[in-house]
Parts: C-alpha cells; structure tokens; sequence
C-alpha cells in the first residue's frame, strides 16, 4: 500500500521561483550539464523525463524535488554536495 502525502504551502513555492537561490540552482545545473557535454534533450533522456522538464527547470518555470535533485546530479555525475555547494555560495 503507498500512501501520499501532500502538504500545501500557500504561495510559498511560487515566491521561490526565480529567487536568488532558485537562479543558483538553475546556473549549477545548466553548468553542470554543459560541462557534461550534454543537450538538454539529452539530459532529458538520461533522466527518462520529457524535455519540457528539463526545459522549464533551465527556464526557471519548474522547481525540482530533492530526489529529482539527485538524480540530475547523478546523470551528471557531479555530486549533489557540490552542486548544493555552489548554490550556497
């Protein structure tokens, strides 16, 4: 049996898009895959996700989950400690 959470935050999520932080996230990842010589269809692929994931994480229209997080990292191999490192500044 699975059970699924939801917990609501009102418009919290929506003041974070394109905070400062949601900006570092994008630029880690967006160098994170250019330095893997990666497209972002093909980032897209690797990660078995649409390209329009992809496509709105870079275009600051989507936030990604933690697991989602690590696993960009992983397809990157980069570690997601170093990733988070450079959005921490």
């Amino acid at each position: 049996m699975r059970l699924a959470v939801c917990i609501h935050f009102g418009s919290s999520i929506v003041k974070q898009l394109r905070s400062p932080r949601h900006r570092a996230l994008i630029s880690a990842v967006v160098a994170a895959r250019k330095a893997a010589g990666l497209t972002q269809r093909q980032l897209a692929a690797k990660l078995k996700r649409s390209n329009s994931f992809v496509w709105k994480l870079e275009a600051g229209e989507r936030q990604v989950n933690v697991l989602e997080f690590m696993e960009i990292a992983r397809v990157l191999n980069v570690k997601a400690s170093t990733l988070m490192a450079d959005i921490e500044g």
